[in-house]
């Protein structure tokens, strides 16, 4: 049984810089994701100029979705080679591919000066975003989840979720004081490329702080243990081939599935809550583009404080439990939920998207603990990073473009609670699929996951 983690102050050190340096890139990458979004009007006018504003829009949020296609390929890329050769080696390189696509973004010129290659340009960078991307928020989660105390997994791990929503809240609160400071031209020029220079800086901090870190003990166990197996097949002059660590793969991939499954809730409901709703409250509430990113600003304040409740919930009465609660709770409030934030108004649409997330961080505060606990080491990475970006091709990506095309098709504000009631529909079949994870010890091989309860102390 793999021996519970020691508590002396260097081991609590260099949980903190594990903490530091891995939170730091997921906030990179969401605050990449959420800029765009937040500045999606503006971008439309720049990449997109149409005479039809939802044409604009829907060419923007098509942009934002087409580039989410690459992260399954870079799931899998990244998955077997942070499972094969580590995951600090990994999480280093997606933050510097990250960064500097970001970067790079803020110099694209507009369609006025170079025509149709401008889109394409922002396309091919926002693929090169997403591909680096695919790698990042589940090397985190499983890096963090292999350094934790067992008792406290969700409660370390909600550290990833975390940082994704102080992305969004960075993005969000510069979007809110852009809006209100400056000038629609200087928005146009200048204003929108601003959020893209500041990821330059950031992602060298990042790189920086990541190659400090060393590896997992129980990732180099794991290693230590494969090495072992060579040299005694070598004295018997035997060969173990790379066949081997697939058969691990093939055993973990009933549980890809079933986490699959939970995942469409969380990739959905977050983008349509946290990437798309100020958008909707622009278009369909009539809101000035202050006022609508100053709602998400306010609740993700909160929301910040919900995680960490949520996820020490979670270590409480266990990941399947909370994650439940979340996705019932969508499937019968999502259509009042959308209704109230077609009314408008910044106290009632803050209060609503708060309601929102207190649900939503049940899914979200959870299911990093949840994920890694449903893999072997051997495979945890791959495990957690191919359903992980699947889930957010087919329902993250997405979000903004069904939310707006539901409702030009049906012109009902409201239609795009149909999306999250789907979304949570198919979460709640993943979930009762799925065993219980809480209260079990991190494992090395996949038929191993759920065997071993974490030792009474």
């Amino acid at each position: 049984m793999t021996p519970p983690p020691s508590t002396t102050q260097d081991d609590r050190s260099v949980l903190r810089k594990v903490l530091f340096a891995s939170g730091l890139g997921t906030l990179l990458e969401y605050f990449d994701y959420a800029s765009y979004s937040y500045l999606a009007t503006t971008i439309a006018i720049v990449f997109f100029p149409s005479e039809d504003r939802t044409v604009a829009l829907l060419s923007t949020f098509a942009v934002f979705a087409l580039s989410f296609l690459v992260r399954p390929v870079g799931a899998f890329v990244w998955g077997s080679l942070g499972d094969r050769i580590g995951r600090k080696t990994i999480l280093a390189t997606t933050i510097l591919i990250m960064s500097g696509s970001t970067f790079l973004i803020g110099f694209i010129p507009d369609y006025a000066a170079i025509g149709v290659a401008a889109p394409l340009l922002l396309l091919l960078l926002r693929m090169t975003q997403s591909f680096s991307a695919s790698g990042e928020y589940a090397g985190a989660g499983t890096f963090i989840a292999e350094y934790a105390p067992p008792r406290r997994r969700g409660l370390y791990t909600s550290v990833v979720p975390m940082a994704a929503a102080a992305g969004f809240l960075v993005a969000s609160l510069m979007a809110t004081v852009f809006y209100a400071t400056m000038s629609p031209e200087f928005m146009q020029s200048w204003g929108w490329r601003i959020p893209f220079f500041v990821a330059g800086p950031l992602g060298i901090l990042g790189l920086w702080l990541r190659s400090r870190l060393e590896d997992s003990p129980q990732f180099r166990r794991a290693q230590e243990a494969e090495a072992e197996e060579r040299r005694i097949a070598a004295e018997q002059h035997r060969t173990i081939s790379r066949a081997s660590r697939w058969r691990e793969v093939g055993r973990s991939i009933p549980s890809m599935l079933k986490i699959l499954l939970v995942m469409s809730l969380n990739a959905g409901a977050y983008y349509l809550l946290l990437s798309y709703i100020p958008t909707f409250l622009i278009e369909e509430a009539h809101m000035s583009e202050a006022s609508s990113t100053l709602v998400v600003t306010i609740a993700l304040v909160v929301y910040l404080g919900l995680i960490p409740l949520a996820a020490h919930f979670s270590d409480r009465v266990g990941r399947k439990r909370t994650l439940m609660i979340s996705s019932i709770a969508f499937i019968v409030l999502a259509y009042p939920i959308m209704t109230l934030f077609s009314f408008g108004g910044v106290v009632l649409a803050t209060s609503v998207l708060i309601f929102s997330l207190i649900f939503f961080a049940m899914n979200d505060a959870v299911f990093p603990s949840f994920f890694t606990e449903m893999f072997g080491t051997r495979s945890r990475y791959l495990g957690f990073a191919v359903p992980f970006n699947v889930g957010a091709m087919l329902f993250g990506g997405v979000a903004p473009f069904i939310g707006t095309w539901l409702i030009a098709q049906t012109g009902n504000p409201s239609s795009p609670a149909f999306f999250l009631i789907l979304v949570g529909v198919l979460s709640l079949v993943g979930l009762l699929m799925s065993a219980e994870t809480t209260r079990t010890d991190l494992v090395d091989d996949q038929q191993e996951v759920g065997t071993r309860p974490i030792p009474t102390l």
